[in-house]
């Protein structure tokens, strides 16, 4: 086996140092290995593919509630609403965002955007809402906000259709992807649900960003109001800065549901 100790690696007593770079040029029937600024080893093959070389210390995080009595307030069918509920755990690169809420005092058009007014909101530009409880069902919706000031915002992703509403708003609990940390992660989330009465249908999901992951998605009709389960779990390709948080979704009407247990953990693969 010849192996080139060129320019990238200096020998130095007990170990090598390596230099940083980018990726490489491939060379046919050649192999490389290096590291490059985002602290991570890299395997390249003759092809030109490249492998990340995965520590056994590698990305993870987790975020549950235990023993919950806090209702998630489902004001209309079929719009989703964010779990604001959980505490951050066994976070390894990833960073735990806590869930916020609040009352929508207003409704007004800002160049054809929903804009709210919340005294005090204490949102930023970026934070990810979901808007409920709205008399015009089309603002009640999923929506990037852009903070005006400490009293109003507008909706990116909602058009303006109605002033003077009212309603509330719900900034989910997030984990959120590190730098260097884009790559496959299983994803879990289970859960011991209590609804507010029986024969109801709920949904829960996992949301990254403000796109609705398919594959990792539970449904459930509760024929009693005794606790029962929902889960899910699958693969998703997560990239730098994503937010991963859950949407819950009332089915049949504005029935709400309780999330007495819950814990949603991501480990990357």
């Amino acid at each position: 086996m010849a192996v080139n100790l060129g320019d990238p690696v200096q020998q130095g007593g007990d170990h090598l140092d390596v230099i940083e770079t980018t990726t490489p040029t491939a060379i046919t029937g050649h192999a490389k290995i290096y590291t490059k600024t985002d602290n991570r080893i890299y395997f390249q093959d003759g092809a030109g593919v490249e492998h990340e070389i995965v520590e056994v210390d590698v990305e993870h995080g987790e975020f549950f509630v235990k023993g919950n009595a806090t209702l998630t307030t489902i004001t209309d069918a079929n719009k989703g609403v964010a779990l604001e509920l959980g505490a951050g755990d066994h976070l390894k690169d990833f960073t735990f965002v806590a869930g916020a809420n609040g009352v929508i005092t207003d409704t007004a058009n800002n160049g054809g955007l929903l804009r709210i007014t919340d005294v005090a909101h204490g949102l930023v530009t970026g934070d990810i809402v979901s808007i409920n409880g709205l008399a015009t069902a089309a603002q009640n919706d999923i929506t990037i906000i852009t903070r005006i000031d400490d009293d109003t915002f507008d909706c990116q992703d909602i058009t303006f259709a109605t002033v003077d509403e009212t309603g509330t708003w719900q900034m989910g609990a997030y984990l959120l992807t590190p730098t260097g940390g884009a790559g496959d992660y299983r994803i879990h989330f289970t859960s011991s649900v209590l609804s507010a009465s029986a024969n109801k249908t709920y949904t829960i999901q996992a949301m990254i960003g403000t796109t609705a992951d398919d594959g990792l998605f539970a449904e459930v009709r509760l024929a009693s109001s005794d606790v029962s389960e929902m889960a899910f779990g699958g693969i998703h390709t997560l990239a730098v800065a994503d937010r991963l948080w859950i949407c819950v979704n009332g089915l049949t009407d504005g029935t709400n549901i309780t999330l007495k247990h819950f814990n949603m953990s991501i480990n990357r693969i």
